[in-house]
């Protein structure tokens, strides 16, 4: 079995400015939701995680083992941060655990380090942008959440049954009790069953537990390590849809986080495959 492990970026909120022509969104509402899955066999799960902790000590130091896990946590924001504050010869105070990095050598060491836990493991990565300017434009009146986690479906469906012989696979999530409950009102099972009646091959759903397993982060510790890998991919894809073009800096991860992304079963491109774009006429990366 694959797990794979899911986290995102931006709001799904679809709230427009009050008289605007054309529609624009809300202020402080982003221009994109991101949902991205790293997928990992079961047999996986415990080393990449015992993994995440050992990188945590080496890095964080006593804050790895004594501070609450938040103080530790990585997240994409917190590395971006992290590597502009020592270069501009700062310490990023918080979260505690990233006092630790005092210096641009440590920062990379770092960096260094959670790129070879990717190339380590090499998760089977899936991303999906909705663009919501982009639907609001073309009268897609969709949820964001349905048609992320539908074209997640579809993908890691035609993954398992290509390159896994039909194995079962499941999502894995943070709680979030929006997701859970628009999953509850049967509005996916109708945005899945809309996108898929256009595709040429119909993927085989039943690859794929029909909704997210929400985990419980305080409980679950091997889980919420190895969700940080989809948090760090999440807010590279975002970095390179805002671009059009991949970032460069180290602490985007972008090499290491590129090489796991499936490729179109067609094309061999990443674009299609392992980083989709909602709606279709949406710009497009130069990647």
């Amino acid at each position: 079995m694959l797990i794979f492990y899911a986290d995102e970026y931006g709001d799904h909120s679809m709230l427009t400015t009050p008289g605007m022509t054309p529609l624009e969104l809300k202020n402080g509402t982003s221009e994109y939701f991101v949902l991205t899955g790293v997928g990992v066999r079961d047999t996986s799960r415990k080393p990449l995680a015992e993994s995440l902790f050992k990188l945590k000590k080496n890095h964080f130091g006593g804050a790895a083992l004594a501070a609450p896990w938040g103080e530790t946590e990585i997240k994409g924001r917190y590395l971006f941060r992290a590597a502009r504050s020592v270069a501009s010869g700062n310490l990023l105070a918080s979260p505690v655990g990233y006092l630790a990095l005092d210096s641009p050598w440590k920062v990379n060491a770092l960096l260094k380090d959670l790129g070879l836990i990717f190339s380590t493991y090499r998760p089977l990565v899936f991303a999906v942008a909705v663009d919501k300017r982009e639907m609001l434009r073309t009268n897609k009146d969709l949820h964001p959440v349905g048609v992320a986690y539908a074209y997640m479906h579809q993908r890691i469906a035609m993954a398992m049954e290509d390159l896994y012989a039909g194995d079962a696979s499941i999502i894995v999530a943070d709680q979030q009790t929006q997701h859970e409950a628009f999953f509850r009102t049967g509005k996916m099972n109708e945005i899945r069953k809309l996108l898929t009646n256009s595709l040429p091959r119909k993927p085989n759903y039943g690859l794929v537990l029909d909704k997210p397993l929400w985990v419980d982060t305080e409980l679950s510790s091997w889980d919420r390590e190895i969700i940080q890998l989809a948090d760090i991919v999440a807010y590279s894809v975002a970095e390179c849809l805002k671009r059009g073009k991949a970032p460069d800096e180290p602490c985007y991860l972008w090499k290491e986080i590129e090489r796991s992304l499936h490729v179109h079963w067609q094309t061999g491109k990443v674009l299609g495959g392992g980083l989709s774009i909602f709606p279709r006429t949406a710009r497009a990366p130069k990647i």
